[in-house]
């Protein structure tokens, strides 16, 4: 993951609600996936673990935030075992089929959790954060970010 994108879900979770940060760590997942089987491609093992151990970890904070009073909790944590026992199997034994399985199931969970989170009206989670607005400026390349709330404002 680039530095930039790093950058850009730092950004959305100061904004997002409980359902849209759903959304984004599905999207982190899933961008780590992308990114191990980039490196299985081009032969880069130590990247390719790297990878799919940080794809476990985000899958592992999916399935703790679960809810078990919701009883579809209860179906989503035996496929979120499944998409793990994966992972765990590819660390050492790569398999670019498999890893493809994953990302399908995990895009199609993403896109329910996307649905919901359009109808989802709650406020951010973070309650101090403040509205960012980005645009480009008439000089050629250059970018002005212009953060304001609560009467401050500061430009970049």
């Amino acid at each position: 993951m680039t530095k930039e994108k790093r950058q850009a879900y730092s950004l959305r979770v100061t904004q997002a609600n409980q359902s849209e940060l759903t959304v984004i760590t599905f999207e982190m997942f899933i961008d780590y996936i992308n990114d191990a089987a980039n490196c299985h491609d081009v032969n880069s093992e130590k990247e390719y673990k790297d990878y799919i151990g940080k794809a476990k970890a985000i899958l592992s904070e999916i399935m703790a935030a679960l809810n078990f009073e919701n009883k579809v909790s209860f179906d989503l944590i035996k496929i979120y075992e499944y998409v793990y026992s994966a992972l765990s199997k590819m660390y050492y034994n790569p398999d670019k089929e498999l890893l493809a399985r994953i990302k399908g199931i995990m895009e199609k969970l993403l896109v329910a959790h996307e649905e919901v989170a359009k109808n989802d009206k709650k406020q951010g989670v973070m309650e101090n954060s403040q509205q960012l607005y980005a645009g480009l400026t008439y000089g050629k390349g250059y970018l002005n970010e212009t953060c304001q709330g609560d009467g401050e404002s500061w430009r970049a």
